[in-house]
């Protein structure tokens, strides 16, 4: 037989076994599956249109177990790009024709399976949320008895596995009951990557994903939420995935998600029969919990690693700031409530209108617990709830308010010592605070110690010196008398007199104006080298030898040091509350006196005279401490044992 014969004959098998699987498919779908839902024709009211939920205990129960309803906040804008619109279904086509061909005969031995054990239906239809939040008919292997509640999610299920069939057990463990929706792809209806369809009542997955943009794209046969977590994975942590999948969305991150995909076709751990919720049974409780900040720079800084632990838990995290800069934790699924809070000096007027805001807002969240972190959101957050609210004040360092005994000081003790006394817990990062509070009497027996804002390991890597022979240190921190910039710049100034091949560097805002000038005419001179505030500083912490804090007090436990000692850099600090948790003198680093240029210099130069060996020993001591007394996974765990508690 030639070999033109033989292509004829191959395409004519293909043709007719295409043909089979498309009409015998077609037909089971026709055929009424189940009970499937008389209203899966309607449209949705919805489609469009950007929601979000109300809770209302005068609604029914929804999909997700909460009672609420939806609200239209406006039409949708999303506009699909060029790999989205055409090349993306030009792939689901391909994709979804070959599939349909190469597993019939898959379809077959499933379709016998599922008749023998348990006569009735093969397939199972829902009605779910397609793209744009208009509703399809999704199209599965059937895994239930046909006694099973239509319409209800799994993990909503008491007992699930009383419902799964052997075979459907099988299908599940391996995904297999997930095949059918090929067809669905086929037709348009769905894409082969996606985010999972939701159920047509699950109204808090759909309000969720439309934070993100997650229901303006066609649904998937799998996705990214899908090979990181699957059934498990609580509904805000689920969706803020999808979103992440719409932000990357690419034939590169495509092919990343479906060879994902293939990994996990063998048997997953992840299908938790019961899915989604399967933590509240582990004893983790969904929780409201609030966070009262200053700024967005310190929950950024040191607490975003706690925030996204809890929001991973499931808890609903609500944090008052007074701006959420890039939208970066509303992105991580958190509520975000814009609060107007001027963080330095004392102004009566908008100090009340602070107290009065939050004596409203915190009733309206009406959280399980309340941290609250810095002066004016320990003292004004806890005025304003009188102690109704399980709240943990945060003392991560007093500032400069207490370093001179003046009418601001008076007045911040008063108003601490009426205030968050009548709080659940205050939590100190250093003795020296502790003691302060306690001689003044600013605190009851309410209180316990945290090694700091702790320090993330992963991200701050120990890395070795530099090997080259210039000597670098580096300042880092708002550029103010308080912070000690005037002992730095004195000392800079004697050293590059006295030695060479040393490097000075500062890094951080001027804080107060005089400042601009007087650091400018020290780098115009060679001094000091000024880089700015630096998103970027552990890279710069990791270019010097020695980092400088040459602080006047207030300080907690400065993360600065820690992320320095944590990378291996040898620490220069004064002797001040925090610092000397951090150095121990002569071994991990120095302690000089607190404002004092010459015996900083000092240690400056005791430092210089080390050989490299010395350096790096200093270096790798430093690192660790840090892992034996300031992980950040120490801290986010007493956290989260608090809201456990709550």
């Amino acid at each position: 037989m030639s070999s033109k014969k033989k292509m004829k004959k191959f395409m004519g098998v293909v043709v007719t076994a295409t043909g089979a699987v498309i009409t015998g498919l077609a037909i089971i779908v026709r055929k009424k599956s189940g009970k499937c839902d008389e209203r899966s024709e309607q449209n949705n009211p919805f489609e469009g249109k950007k929601v979000i939920f109300i809770k209302d205990e005068k609604d029914g129960e929804n999909a997700d177990g909460v009672r609420g309803h939806l609200e239209a906040i406006g039409n949708s804008e999303y506009k699909p790009g060029i790999y989205a619109r055409y090349i993306k279904r030009g792939l689901d086509i391909v994709l979804s024709f070959g599939g349909l061909i190469v597993l019939s005969p898959i379809f077959g031995a499933i379709t016998l399976a599922i008749k023998i054990n348990d006569p009735g239906p093969v397939l199972f239809t829902q009605k779910r949320i397609g793209q744009n939040k208009k509703y399809f008919k999704l199209h599965k292997f059937r895994t239930m008895k046909m006694s099973t509640p239509h319409d209800v999610p799994t993990h909503m299920l008491g007992n699930p596995d009383q419902y799964i069939t052997k075979v459907g057990k099988f299908l599940r463990a391996h995904s297999l009951d997930e095949l059918p929706q090929i067809w669905d792809i086929f037709v348009g209806n769905m894409s082969v990557i996606g985010p999972r369809p939701g159920l047509w009542n699950q109204d808090v997955l759909t309000a969720e994903r439309d934070k993100y943009g997650a229901n303006d794209v066609k649904p998937g046969l799998t996705g990214w939420a899908q090979i990181n977590g699957r059934d498990e994975l609580e509904i805000p942590v689920k969706a803020k995935l999808d979103g992440e999948y719409v932000q990357r969305q690419s034939f590169l991150f495509d092919t990343k998600c479906f060879l994902g995909t293939l990994s996990k076709i063998g048997y997953d751990e992840s299908v938790v029969e019961g899915g989604t919720g399967e933590m509240k049974k582990a004893g983790k409780e969904k929780k409201k919990i609030l966070f009262l900040s200053n700024h967005f720079i310190t929950l950024f800084s040191f607490r975003k690693e706690l925030i996204q632990k809890l929001v991973e838990e499931g808890h609903d995290v609500y944090l008052s700031l007074p701006e959420d800069q890039d939208d970066y934790f509303a992105n991580l699924g958190c509520h975000i409530i814009l609060t107007d809070v001027d963080r330095r000096g004392v102004n009566p007027k908008n100090d009340l209108k602070l107290i009065f805001f939050y004596k409203k807002m915190i009733p309206e969240v009406n959280p399980d617990i309340v941290f609250s972190y810095t002066i004016k959101p320990n003292i004004y957050g806890t005025l304003a709830t009188n102690g109704k609210y399980k709240q943990i004040c945060n003392i991560t360092g007093t500032g400069g308010t207490f370093l001179e005994d003046n009418l601001v000081a008076k007045i911040c003790k008063i108003l601490y010592r009426i205030s968050i006394r009548k709080c659940y817990k205050v939590l100190f990062q250093n003795t020296g605070d502790r003691d302060f509070f306690i001689k003044n009497g600013l605190v009851k027996n309410n209180y316990e110690m945290l090694p700091g804002s702790g320090c993330n390991l992963k991200e701050h890597k120990f890395e070795p010196m530099p090997e080259d022979d210039i000597i670098r240190f580096i300042f880092i921190g708002r550029v103010m008398k308080l912070k000690g910039i005037d002992e730095y710049l004195e000392a800079a100034k004697a050293i590059k007199n006295k030695y060479k091949n040393i490097e000075f560097s500062i890094a951080g805002w001027n804080e107060e104006e005089e400042y601009k000038k007087i650091v400018a005419e020290y780098q115009e001179q060679g001094i000091v080298n000024y880089i700015g505030f630096r998103s970027d500083i552990d890279r710069w912490i990791k270019k010097c030898n020695c980092t400088v804090l040459p602080s006047h007090g207030g300080e907690g436990v400065p993360n600065v040091l820690l992320e320095s000692a944590a990378s291996g850099r040898v620490c220069i600090g004064s002797r001040i509350n925090g610092t000397m948790n951090v150095i121990d003198d002569g071994v991990t680093g120095y302690l000089f006196e607190t404002g004092n240029a010459d015996s900083l210099i000092e240690k400056m130069e005791t430092f210089i005279k080390l050989d490299p060996a010395e350096k790096a020993a200093m270096g790798k001591a430093g690192r660790e401490k840090v892992e034996r007394e300031f992980d950040r996974k120490m801290v986010i765990r007493k956290y989260c044992d608090e809201v456990a508690n709550s």
